[in-house]
């Protein structure tokens, strides 16, 4: 256990770089996120608005919930993100396209925070963190681990097309397909989380809507 947790910490510190550049980009989009949330029209955003405080009403009244199509809907997004990210990193394309859907992912969540936070203010901060934690910011550690080493195959792959270095593809493909497993059983616990729980939690943040 110890020799593991020693060679995941120098797997890290050996690629500290990556991490840095893919948790930069998250950090991009969702600033951008925020800010796009910030500069919508008039009509845009009271229409999402509305949309918001009707749905922490349901909350606040105890609506009933559809949970079998809500797990459908939230199962589905999160596992697309996951293999999108995962079938990239087959391919070449995948240094472009998993830091393009980690940015999108960020993007959506720093905008629907800022929109909980431009409707409700002060109040909206209570609610923001609510909405993103635990769940969220887990969905986005398993995204960005899962593009970390998509990128890292998709660059072998590049240097193995055009600049003829060999490297062991079954065992990297094998360690790839260990992540997805270890992703897939992650995403799948928040997302019964999401499903069953969040709705309960955020009724704490409708406590204090008048």
């Amino acid at each position: 256990m110890k020799k593991e947790k020693n060679a995941f910490q120098k797997e890290i510190q050996k690629n500290k770089y990556k991490y840095i550049f893919l948790l930069t980009i998250i950090l991009i989009g969702f600033i951008s996120g925020i800010i796009f949330s910030n500069i919508l029209s008039y009509n845009d955003h009271q229409e999402i608005s509305n949309t918001l405080k009707d749905y922490f009403l349901g909350i606040k009244n105890n609506q009933s919930i559809n949970y079998l199509g809500n797990f459908l809907n939230i199962f589905s997004v999160n596992y697309l993100y996951m293999l999108l990210i995962w079938i990239f990193g087959l391919s070449i394309i995948g240094i472009i396209l998993n830091p393009f859907i980690l940015y999108f992912k960020s993007f959506v969540i720093g905008f629907s925070v800022g929109i909980i936070i431009s409707v409700y203010s002060y109040l909206g901060i209570l609610g923001s963190l609510l909405y993103l934690f635990p769940h969220l910011l887990i969905n986005l550690l398993v995204y960005t681990l899962l593009s970390f080493y998509g990128i890292k195959l998709s660059i072998k792959l590049f240097k193995a097309l055009f600049l003829h270095k060999n490297f062991n593809f079954q065992e990297l493909v094998k360690k790839y397909l260990k992540i997805l497993g270890l992703a897939s059983i992650i995403l799948l616990i928040t997302t019964l989380y999401e499903t069953f729980l969040a709705d309960f939690v955020m009724k704490i943040f409708t406590f204090f809507l008048k």
